[in-house]
């Protein structure tokens, strides 16, 4: 009998990017750390609906096994979303970037360096902050105290819904390297998100495990722009885009991409 390999991929979910054919401007859609494109094929196929073209691509690191994962860092999985962006949008053409999870920093870092082109910023899950004490205390400790070349076994994606959980695909172990990457970017980028002018969806699951709600309210707090929509999921864990309210999400995403595309706008509750 094969030994069952935790570092493999895990689950049935296609791991390849996604796209969408449409028009500008173009939709980035960035998946989390240890996570696959189909955590954001949400994103893809909001923007799809409302006839915008978008694209997730699968970062460095990701998709294949947590060994190749281990050897890559913050710097490499910002430079895949930049290689990402110039590939869907050349020439300095205007984009809306979406991010989940450590995606929403890559976002967020790319719409600071781009701010004349993004026209539009959605951070959902955002990892400006992991909860307290575990797993962000812990991580400062072994970053502290040099220990970040091992993995920890993993339970499963932070999803409620049990069909979709079932579904995805995540690694069975975690790489302590690169969460304390994602913990020291999101502790880097906060005091910048001021600078942020565009309108921005921060969205958020009420019951995220990795986290905290807190998080959206901060965030959206601190972000520059006039219009700044905060939505809270009530039954969503971590990936909200795959999780119980992800109509919900959906909706919301639709209303927010044709509202900063200049499309068509669904109704939005106050």
């Amino acid at each position: 009998m094969a030994r069952h390999d935790p570092g493999a991929l895990q689950g049935p979910g296609d791991p390849r990017p996604r796209r969408a054919e449409g028009r500008g401007p173009a939709v980035l859609a960035l998946h989390g750390y240890g996570g696959t494109p189909l955590e954001v094929e949400l994103v893809v196929d909001a923007a799809r609906a409302v006839g915008l073209a978008a694209h997730a691509p699968l970062l460095p690191g990701h998709g294949v096994h947590a060994s190749e994962l281990s050897r890559t860092r913050y710097t490499d999985w910002l430079d895949g979303a930049e290689r990402a962006l110039d590939e869907l949008a050349p020439g300095g053409a205007p984009v809306i970037i979406v991010g989940l999870s450590m995606g929403s920093l890559l976002a967020a870092e790319l719409a600071l360096r781009h701010g004349d082109r993004v026209v539009g910023l959605g951070m959902l899950a955002n990892a400006t902050r992991l909860f307290e004490p575990y797993p962000a205390a812990l991580l400062r400790t072994l970053d502290r105290v040099g220990l970040r070349d091992f993995s920890i076994p993993k339970s499963g994606a932070d999803i409620a819904d049990p069909a979709a959980r079932a579904s995805h695909a995540t690694f069975g172990v975690q790489p302590i390297g690169g969460a304390i990457e994602v913990l020291r970017a999101g502790e880097r980028l906060e005091p910048h998100l001021r600078s942020l002018r565009c309108p921005a969806l921060v969205a958020h699951g009420a019951r995220d495990h990795v986290c905290p709600v807190a998080n959206a309210h901060r965030v959206a707090r601190a972000l520059g722009g006039s219009y700044v929509r905060v939505l809270v999921l009530p039954r969503s864990f971590h990936i909200v885009t795959r999780d119980l309210d992800r109509e919900l999400l959906a909706g919301e995403l639709q209303t927010f991409l044709a509202r900063v595309s200049g499309g068509p706008q669904r109704p939005v509750e106050p």
